[in-house]
C-alpha cells in the first residue's frame, strides 16, 4: 500500500498541472503567431497575435517560478530555475524564448523529483511488509531472531 502523498508533493503536482495548462496556451498562441507571420497576414492581425502571445508569457513565468519554489521545498538541491535566471533570460533573449524553454526545464526536474519520491515511497512500502512477515514466520517456528 502506497504511503500518502505529502502536502508539498500534492502542491507540486497541482502547480505542474497549472504550468502545463499555461504552457500549452502559450505554445498554441506562439504557433498561431508563427502561422500569421508565415502567411503574411495583415499588419493588424500580426500585431494582435504578437500581443496575445506576449500576454501568455507572464502566467507561464510565474507558474515556472512556483514549480521552482515547490521543488526546492522538497529537495533544496533540485536544479530548477527561479526568478534570477527567468528575468535574465527574458531580458537577454526575449519573452518568447524564456516562455518556451524555462518551463520545460522546471517541468522536467520536478517530474524526476516526484518520480524519485514515489519510487522511494514504494520501496519503503515494499520493504515494510517483508520485515513484518519474516518476524511472523520466525515467531511461528519458535525462533527468536527477527532478521
Amino acid at each position: 500500500m502506497r504511503a500518502a502523498m505529502t502536502p508539498d508533493e500534492h502542491a507540486l503536482q497541482r502547480a505542474r498541472a497549472a504550468l502545463w495548462r499555461a504552457y500549452g496556451l502559450h505554445l498554441a498562441w506562439f504557433a498561431i503567431m508563427c502561422a500569421f507571420v508565415a502567411w503574411h497576414w495583415h499588419e493588424r492581425g500580426l500585431q494582435f497575435s504578437v500581443l496575445l502571445t506576449l500576454l501568455t508569457v507572464p502566467p507561464v513565468l510565474r507558474r515556472t517560478v512556483r514549480v521552482h519554489r515547490l521543488s526546492r521545498a522538497l529537495d533544496p538541491r533540485a536544479r530548477t530555475l527561479g526568478w534570477g535566471p527567468v528575468l535574465l533570460v527574458t531580458l537577454v533573449l526575449s519573452p518568447f524564448e524564456s516562455g518556451l524553454v524555462l518551463p520545460l526545464k522546471n517541468l522536467w526536474v520536478s517530474r524526476r523529483l516526484l518520480l524519485a519520491r514515489t519510487a522511494a515511497a514504494h520501496a519503503s512500502d515494499d520493504a515494510a511488509p517483508q520485515s513484518r512477515s519474516s518476524i511472523t514466520s520466525n515467531s511461528a517456528t519458535g525462533s527468536t531472531s527477527t532478521s
